[in-house]
């Protein structure tokens, strides 16, 4: 047990700030001496440290404590993948490989790995029943200590690259109305954005893919200039929600007639768009579907 000038030391954060994340966010609840002195546990510890990285990454206090609570609570839901709930599952093959080989840095193993279990069957239905629960695991390795943040990070990365390089890969489609793909501003977690980019290009959709951050202006700007028929948004985090909300308002009141859709996990707390769900598969059929009706006419084939 540590006191919380021990945990104070830890973590890095300061006292008043432990005291109030324990009494607003419920992040912790402390045990208590016979003199009434906090006394933490490694888990409260741990607990205190995933907030800490998460507000440091410029999440808000709120969400960083929401996302700590599902963390600790054994949830694999990691908010950067944007997957839906799902009940507690078997780990997927290959993660302890892919986390040795991340917790010793070695970039080149870890890209193997992930290029080997892409390339086997169909991209979306291993996107959505392999890759998510895989970045779900290396986040709850993250969150109990047994993978550093530079491991981490270094898949993370290194999946990007392999989702760019599939994305580049897929043959484009030149029929069809254009979708074009991106998150609101403010957002950043693109991976689960990316692999629905790559399935739905695969799929033949004519795609644009605009990648993070974009202001709720200049997805104007983009579905207006490339005459698009569609505009694909993923809402990863609760900070995200407005800014989505509002990119989604203001293509519903031009004169465009774009299709909006919405997919991350948190599609369900905006409205007046086409919501995607979890699986890319479904929801690369879902934004077909929308396309046809929204247009009155196919996308590509």
């Amino acid at each position: 047990m540590y006191t919380i000038k021990r945990v104070a030391e830890l973590t890095g954060i300061g006292l008043s700030t432990l005291r109030a994340w324990e009494r607003r966010y419920g992040v912790v609840s402390p045990a208590r001496s016979e003199g009434s002195y906090r006394l933490y546990s490694d888990a409260d510890v741990r607990a205190l440290a995933i907030m800490a990285s998460l507000v440091h990454d410029g999440w808000t206090a709120s969400e960083a404590a929401a996302e700590t609570l599902a963390r600790t609570a054994g949830d694999a839901r990691s908010a950067y993948v944007g997957s839906g709930p799902s009940d507690e599952v078997e780990a997927p093959a290959g993660l302890e490989e892919l986390l040795a080989a991340a917790q010793g840095l070695d970039g080149p193993t870890v890209s193997a790995l992930l290029a080997r279990s892409l390339g086997r069957g169909d991209f979306a239905d291993v996107a959505s029943q392999w890759l998510m629960p895989i970045l779900a695991g290396v986040g709850d390795a993250w969150a109990d200590g047994r993978l550093s943040a530079a491991g981490e990070h270094l898949v993370s990365y290194a999946v990007q690259r392999q989702l760019a390089g599939l994305y580049e890969a897929a043959i484009r489609s030149t029929t069809g109305p254009v979708v074009v793909f991106g998150l609101p501003s403010g957002a950043r977690h693109e991976l689960g954005l990316l692999a629905f980019s790559v399935a739905a290009r695969q799929a033949g959709i004519t795609t644009a893919y605009l990648g993070a951050d974009l202001p709720s202006h200049d997805w104007e700007v983009a579905v207006s200039g490339l005459q698009a028929g569609g505009a694909v948004l993923s809402v990863p985090r609760p900070a995200d929600v407005v800014s989505a909300q509002e990119v989604i308002d203001q293509l519903g009141r031009s004169e465009s007639g774009v299709v909006v859709a919405i997919g991350g996990r948190h599609q369900d707390d905006v409205t007046g768009a086409l919501r995607l769900g979890h699986d890319l598969a479904t929801g690369v059929a879902l934004l077909r579907d929308g396309l046809v009706r929204g247009r009155g006419g196919k996308p590509g084939h």
